[in-house]
């Protein structure tokens, strides 16, 4: 053995083994990595395409809604005047002499 104990370290651990199993094994995870991601965008995606649907469908309800509701404050009015037009009709007549 020399004097210099670093010398002969290369001679007495073989790391090519360890550092090949500890880049293979980074490659693995990186793979596995990579899958899991494309796998959570596909899942995201489909999450998104249906969300935008429902949403789409919400304003759709909500737009359909407020036209009826215009409609029917419409409505609410012309009855309201018809009824105020019907109550001087009543006025008047209870008040001309029988």
């Amino acid at each position: 053995m020399s004097e210099d104990p670093t010398k002969d370290i290369g001679q007495k651990y073989d790391t090519d083994p360890t550092l090949d199993m500890v880049v293979r094994m980074l490659g693995e995870l990186r793979d596995e990595t990579r899958n899991g991601f494309a796998a959570m965008e596909k899942r995201f995606s489909v999450l998104e395409t249906g969300l935008s649907i429902r949403l789409d469908r919400i304003e759709s309800e909500v737009k359909q809604t407020h036209s009826e509701l215009f409609s029917l404050r419409a409505d609410f009015t012309e009855l309201r005047s018809e009824f105020n037009e019907f109550r001087a009709e009543v006025r008047e007549r209870l008040k001309e002499p029988a």
